[in-house]
């Protein structure tokens, strides 16, 4: 299996069509001072959900209503760098693969002058905890947020 780190492109940031800035914290420290793996995890996720929220609404990530679900089938992670405190992180994020009912995000963690993690988070557009194919206008908002070749 080809490590996430491997794939051309994902650890530069001009690859990546969204990008926001996370402030690190104290609290995010190991005992050696490193942003700790689990806050990096963290960081991914919110990355993950801001994405939704560009394209899906922020209604429907944060109050959905008709049934209409993003579940999160699957989500992989490389830590290819060490974080650190002080200091802010860019967390950027594209789509790397729209499927049928599912569709993967490629997310990345910068610090600057160096990439520290790269992720893949499956997706699966669903209603009422069944997989069903992503709507064409929901498909069409997402082109614009393909990652960048």
């Amino acid at each position: 299996m080809t490590r996430i780190r491997d794939i051309p492109g994902r650890m530069a940031l001009d690859a990546y069509p969204f990008s926001i800035v996370i402030r690190a914290t104290y609290g995010d420290l190991d005992a050696n001072h490193h942003i700790n793996n689990v806050a990096l995890v963290r960081f991914v996720e919110e990355t993950t959900a801001s994405l939704n929220m560009r394209v899906f609404g922020e209604d429907a990530i944060v109050r959905p209503s008709g049934g209409v679900q993003l579940l999160t089938a699957a989500v992989s992670i490389d830590f290819v760098a060490q974080g650190f405190y002080p200091g802010d992180i860019t967390a950027a994020a594209g789509i790397a693969h729209l499927g049928r009912t599912s569709f993967v995000y490629a997310s990345a963690l910068f610090q600057p002058g160096r990439c520290v993690a790269v992720a893949h988070s499956t997706l699966v557009y669903a209603r009422d905890g069944a997989g069903v194919a992503v709507p064409d206008d929901v498909r069409h908002a997402m082109q614009a947020f393909l990652l960048k070749s």
